[in-house]
């Protein structure tokens, strides 16, 4: 177990105590123990829910807010690159093509904030 402090040590024991079971599996962003709390399987430490999926090679721990965070702060970037890009252009089909492809990131960030709303809710 990586980094964990007493603090964190005392919320993994408060959650045994109240019948959580902890998982030979380890979180895939901080290293610290699994739980399974009420049917969820749930990261003590980054007080996220991991949702495991098995593949035919082997089985793989995420959690989706860790990667729609990562699919943000990358969207944010690609729409920073191309809002620089189109203020310096006047080429009209420059603008056309870097409109279309803004809108687009624009869209799949207004999904993955939705969907991170939704997540928020459960």
């Amino acid at each position: 177990m990586e980094n964990i402090d007493s603090e964190n040590i005392k919320k993994m024991a408060d959650a045994l105590r109240a019948g959580a079971k902890m998982l030979s599996e380890i979180c895939p962003i901080c290293k610290s123990p699994l739980f399974e709390i009420k049917g969820e399987i749930r990261c003590i430490k980054c007080d996220k829910k991991v949702i495991k999926v098995k593949d035919e090679s082997e089985a793989t721990t995420f959690t989706i807010p860790y990667i729609l965070r990562n699919l943000d702060l990358t969207l944010i970037q690609k729409i920073e690159e191309l809002t620089l890009k189109l203020s310096k252009t006047f080429d009209l089909n420059e603008i056309k093509n870097t409109g279309e492809v803004l809108n687009i990131l624009l869209n799949v960030l207004r999904e993955s904030k939705k969907i991170q709303e939704k997540i928020i809710k459960e």
